[in-house]
């Protein structure tokens, strides 16, 4: 009875944590994201901290904004470092040392063969041994796999980036073609008139005035539908920097120019001169890499411990008895014993685990040198593309300037002159789409590369922070 008195403690110490259940507040979610706002305190403060080159409040939001943006208010990243956290809260999992054994016994004796004391109680300890350093190999293990979530975060955020990005390309690209095609759409509206003037005077016939009035009407119909892809595009921005409208206006985008933001990238190309440049910073720099180098690591811990259950787990088991007057000690050992499978076995599906992960990264990079190769040709073809596009904008423009001289002079006819002015917008609109071909195409070295080069080159903690190899 003394026995359980000195133990009785240790038991309710062991009790004393009740499990407490905590349901999800779906309505209270729903607040949060109808009511996450730029204005908010804690994204001031959010940006104080990350960017502190950024000023506030943010009048005119460009990608660096709108990417911190994304990194405060966007689900996803918050479910990556949910991850992450659960990835750390493993390893202390994995270092945890086995719990330590209690046993005890009570006889009674009817005293048939005379003892003294009819009662027999003991305490046996099993204390166990962990073997051949499984559980520091359980803590590496643990540590690789924190290693990759927490690059699973950076490559969120850098996804979210790019997602931005692209949003903003094509924002520009549809606000450069709305100005272009209602220059379009006027100098059409004049000739229209002109003709149909013409053919109120029965100079023209009704075979001159529809094709211009078919094209006029198709002008005004892009001219709506683009409008209507503007403010979709303004909402993807919206939203993909973690936002809604319920409690936001629509953010004052930073306008972009893309052929200013072309000569730029076109004096500072020596970042992706080549695709060998690009390649060996992709090889370098990607986070997928870094990513597959901790997967194989993990492996190869992973097989080391299996290696490891080659030596068995001791139990070590020393006890106290008192047994009907006499007082017996005792110290026992125990361990399991591999009889039935070859000790290959154990570690057979282990090993073939780690060789499917050298595969998987093998191509990996055979993917990212395919991806090299292919962006750079793409970027060397548009940009090819761009210059002679460019050359045709400019004789269209030195032919726009000439005839609309000659107009002025009274040399040629007006509607020779807004013919000529309708060539330059198709000409100019041409140049538009081509201009967002190369920057989505740069965008997409950028993203092979994972390193910011087409709309900014601030530096971003996420995009730059070169992630160390996992030590195997």
């Amino acid at each position: 009875m003394r026995l359980l008195v000195y133990l009785s403690p240790l038991l309710f110490t062991a009790c004393g944590i009740a499990f407490q259940a905590k349901p999800i507040p779906q309505q209270q979610n729903i607040d949060t994201i109808e009511q996450a706002t730029p204005a908010a305190d804690g994204f001031k403060t959010f940006v104080a901290s990350q960017s502190p080159q950024t000023p506030w409040p943010i009048d005119a939001w460009d990608l660096d904004s709108l990417t911190l943006s994304a990194l405060y208010f966007h689900p996803t990243l918050k479910v990556a470092k949910s991850d992450y956290a659960v990835a750390l809260a493993g390893i202390t999992s994995a270092g945890l040392r086995p719990q330590v054994g209690l046993n005890g016994q009570l006889s009674h004796s009817n005293r048939a063969n005379g003892d003294i004391n009819p009662w027999s109680y003991g305490l046996q300890v099993d204390i166990p041994v962990i073997t051949a350093n499984k559980r520091q190999i359980n803590i590496e293990i643990a540590q690789y796999q924190a290693d990759i979530a927490k690059i699973m975060v950076s490559e969120t955020a850098w996804m979210l980036r790019q997602q931005l990005s692209l949003d903003l390309i094509l924002l520009a690209e549809q606000q450069a073609m709305q100005g272009s095609l209602a220059r379009l759409q006027k100098a059409q509206e004049t000739l229209l008139a002109a003709y149909q003037k013409r053919l109120d005077l029965g100079v023209a016939g009704k075979s001159d005035v529809l094709p211009i009035r078919l094209q006029h009407d198709q002008s005004a119909w892009q001219l709506q539908q683009l409008r209507l892809q503007i403010r979709q595009t303004e909402q993807k921005v919206l939203h993909d920097a973690g936002l809604t409208e319920q409690h936001n206006l629509p953010l004052n985008i930073a306008p972009i120019q893309l052929s200013q933001i072309l000569k730029a990238r076109f004096a500072q190309s020596q970042a992706y001169a080549d695709a060998p440049t690009i390649q060996n910073t992709a090889l370098t720099n990607r986070m997928d890499i870094q990513r597959g180098l901790a997967q194989y690591a993990k492996a190869e811990s992973q097989l080391r411990l299996e290696m490891a259950k080659r030596y068995p787990d001791l139990s070590l088991n020393p006890g106290m008895i008192y047994e009907y007057g006499d007082k017996i000690w005792s110290l026992g050992i125990g361990t399991m014993l591999n009889l039935l499978n070859k000790s290959s076995d154990l570690w057979a599906h282990a090993e073939q685990v780690r060789q499917n992960e050298a595969v998987r990264f093998y191509a990996l990079q055979h993917q990212v040198i395919q991806l090299s190769e292919q962006t750079f040709i793409k970027y060397r073809d548009s940009a090819n593309l761009l210059v002679t596009l460019t050359r045709e904008y400019e004789q269209q423009s030195r032919r726009k300037a000439q005839l609309e001289n000659q107009w002025h002079q009274g040399l040629i006819d007006k509607t020779e002159y807004l013919q000529t002015e309708i060539q330059f917008y198709s000409a100019q609109q041409r140049l538009i789409t081509q201009q967002a071909n190369v920057m989505r195409a740069l965008q997409e070295i950028e993203n092979v590369m994972q390193k910011p080069i087409a709309l900014s080159q601030r530096a971003t903690t996420f995009a730059n922070q070169q992630q160390e190899a996992p030590a195997k």
